[in-house]
């Protein structure tokens, strides 16, 4: 994560809809296609998400890793075993 994307990330507080102007607040040497791009990398790493036609909010979007002992077992299954023959077995005669 870049500098930037961290200091603006820092001051955004959880579930509050930001505009650009109230961005670049936190960030006044960066112009409004650089703040774009930090915004963008932010919301590619599912750090904010978009609010609105032209706002973002901090809202952390990622799935939480399910612990080790909540996971179920998984089982392989042959696709021919998801079809059951013998019910069908009179149609592709």
């Amino acid at each position: 994560m870049s500098e930037h994307a961290r200091l603006i990330l820092d001051r955004m507080e959880p579930d509050r809809p930001y505009d650009a102007q109230a961005l670049q607040a936190f960030v006044p040497d960066v112009g409004l296609d650089r703040l774009r791009e930090i915004m963008h990398e932010l919301w590619v790493g599912r750090q904010i998400e978009r609010v609105g036609y032209s706002g973002w909010r901090r809202h952390r979007s990622a799935a939480a890793a399910v612990p080790d002992r909540e996971r179920r077992p998984v089982t392989l299954v042959k696709p021919e075993e998801l079809f059951d023959h013998n019910t069908f077995a009179d149609f592709f005669k």
